[in-house]
């Protein structure tokens, strides 16, 4: 789940040039669930998550007007004030101004508004923030890519887990999809259909989407993908009773064992990423 990479990814990644690409399905699961782990390794070796999810997130109200945040924030669902007025995005800027991920919401000086108490008069926990969350460079142009369109007569319900699309090409197994503001994780694309392992993933909410409504697919960050392949590329090959060398790096989350037969390459992913606490 929130692979960093999908199946059809891994199996390019290790094919040698010139080669076919292998049709044997008898590792699949295995596969999966190497890059779900080697995923969760990167996360644990920078300190941060490098995909989408929706989460709620409390904080005390701040004494003027920057809320800074605890987390890679990557767009606004919900913001909500300690009165329970919901805050228009018309009222507020972020920072960096020009980059991805936001670390500071602030408030306009045109807006006329400020962060306020709850109506108990107290500062704990006053500000609400509904959001997705998540480490992606150039978020706004290049995390969501709209893939197809939903070809359903009316709409498509908050419980089907297989819907059509105006072209499947686009998509993969293991891909994250979102409709309108819903998440879902792909299991298989035959044709036009697809059909995802549950509704609402990652935290977001399962709803009724209309048809020809986009269908946009996560695209993540290059080069953590590429650290990803590395990683389960050694943990396959390990399977099959490869030598692999490993040695202790710390990060911010503590030590953690990692290959030692990582290139050189690999380990700058790691050190550019790495949260800073």
């Amino acid at each position: 789940m929130n692979g960093y990479c999908t199946l059809a990814d891994f199996k390019a990644y290790i094919t040698p040039p010139g080669q076919a690409l292998s049709m044997d399905f008898g590792d699949d699961a295995v596969i999966e669930d190497i890059i779900t782990r080697a995923s969760r390794r990167v996360d644990a070796l920078t300190g941060r998550r490098f995909y989408p999810r929706v989460e709620t997130r409390k904080y005390d109200t701040p004494p003027y007007s920057e809320l800074w945040l605890d987390d890679d924030l990557l767009e606004v669902l919900t913001f909500t004030n300690g009165n329970t007025v919901v805050i228009a995005s018309t009222d507020y800027v972020f920072k960096p101004t020009n980059e991805y991920p936001k670390y500071c919401i602030e408030l306009r000086d045109t807006a006329g508004i400020y962060f306020t108490l709850t109506t108990a008069s107290s500062y704990n926990e006053a500000i609400s923030l509904a959001a997705i969350w998540g480490y992606r460079e150039r978020y706004s142009a290049d995390g969501w890519v709209q893939g197809s369109l939903l070809d359903e007569a009316g709409n498509i319900t908050a419980a089907v887990l297989s819907f059509t699309a105006d072209s499947g090409t686009p998509f993969a197994r293991d891909q994250i999809i979102r409709l309108d503001n819903e998440m879902m994780l792909i299991t298989d694309v035959t044709g036009k259909e697809i059909t995802v392992a549950a509704r609402g993933a990652n935290g977001s909410t399962a709803a009724i989407h209309l048809d020809n409504a986009p269908i946009k697919y996560w695209q993540p960050q290059d080069d953590i993908a590429g650290l990803t392949l590395e990683i389960s590329k050694i943990m396959y090959r390990a399977r099959y009773g490869e030598n692999v060398e490993t040695t202790a790096i710390t990060t911010p989350a503590g030590v953690v064992i990692t290959p030692r037969s990582l290139p050189p390459w690999a380990q700058e992913v790691i050190g550019r990423y790495q949260r800073i606490v």
